[in-house]
Parts: C-alpha cells; structure tokens; sequence
C-alpha cells in the first residue's frame, strides 16, 4: 500500500482555514475541534500534530491568518492613500463591504468574547488592533506632511477613533441587515474625515 505523502505546511494552512470558517460562524467558545478537522478534510491526530489546543490553534490562526487579511483590506490600500479624497472613497468601500462573519466582524467578536477571559488571546487580537490604527496613524502622519491633512491633527488619536469607528460599524451591520444603515454609516464617517482636511 502507497503511503500517503506529508504535506505538513499545506496541512497547516488547511487547517487554519478551517478554523477561521468556524469562529466565523460560531466565535470561539462554539468553535469545536471536531468541525475544524471536517472542514479541513483530516484528522484529529493530524490537527493535534500541528496544534496542542484549541487556543493555540485560535492563536496561530489570529497571528498568521487575521493580521494578513487586515494587510490585505487596510494596511496595503492606507499606505497608498494620497489625498483625502482617496481615503474617503476607500472607507466608504469598506463600510459598505462589511458583512456578518466578515475579517473585521470576527475580530470584534473575538475580541469582545475573549478579552476578560484569557489574557493570551486578549493580547494577540490588541496587537492586531495595534497595528490596524498604526497604519491609520502612519497614513495621517503623511497627509499633514504633504498638506492634505489639517496640521492640528492628532494622528495617534484619530487613529484610535477611525478604528473604533470601523469595529462600531461593524457590530452594527451583524445586528442590523439593512442596508440603508450601512449607508449612513459611510456618509457619516466621510463626514467626520472632512473635519481633516485642509482648509
């Protein structure tokens, strides 16, 4: 009988994939190893070779799987923001993008679920968080320096809000399927960046 050939990186990213479909659907405390391994098409044993726990399947998952696609959906487009008005249409593009089970909808519920619970994940998810309003704050250090950004701007601060502003949005979508309110969110928050603009 042919042995089947190890394809241990291939395993490891079949599995967090799987992993992220199910804290999509089911957050982390319904998150079951079961269904991860029938996502992935393997075995326990071959799960609990790569992962001794559920957490730090979870955590490996947040620090490969998540802070890439935070890159992908804002860290890459705010570095190439060059005016205000890039940065008002790419916000609106995201607002209207947001959707229940989405990158940013996991974040802000895992974050709200596992944040007074266990310290580790608390920490992982603020240091994606972290570097979401760092690129935020990069890009606004940027526009006052090249004069599309109010010189009184406080990036730092802002940055914190802008994020805060995406996470609300993003509760708000999973509780509320109109669209109609996506929308107000949007023209809201290209409202609140032109309180950033040079006069």
């Amino acid at each position: 009988m042919k042995q089947r050939r190890k394809q241990p990186v291939q395993t490891r990213q079949a599995i967090l994939e799987a992993v992220g479909a199910e804290l999509s659907l089911n957050g982390y405390a319904g998150a079951g190893i079961a269904p991860v391994v029938a996502r992935a098409g393997l075995t326990k044993g071959a799960l609990f070779h790569h992962f001794p726990d559920k957490r730090a399947l979870v955590l490996a998952w947040i620090s490969e799987h998540l802070t890439r696609q935070l890159e992908t959906l804002w860290t890459a487009p705010l570095e190439a923001v060059d005016s205000l008005d890039a940065l008002r249409a790419l916000c609106r593009t995201r607002c209207l993008a947001l959707r229940p089970g989405d990158t940013i909808s996991v974040l802000v519920s895992l974050t709200a679920e596992t944040a007074a619970m266990d310290p580790l994940l608390c920490v992982a998810l603020q240091g994606v968080l972290k570097s979401w309003r760092g690129a935020v704050e990069r890009m606004l250090e940027r526009g006052k320096a090249e004069g599309w950004i109010h010189r009184s701007i406080q990036p730092a601060g802002e940055a914190v809000f802008f994020v805060a502003c995406f996470c609300g949005f993003s509760v708000t979508r999973q509780s509320d399927s109109d669209e109609g309110t996506l929308r107000v969110c949007a023209t809201t928050m290209e409202g609140y960046l032109e309180t950033l603009r040079v006069a």
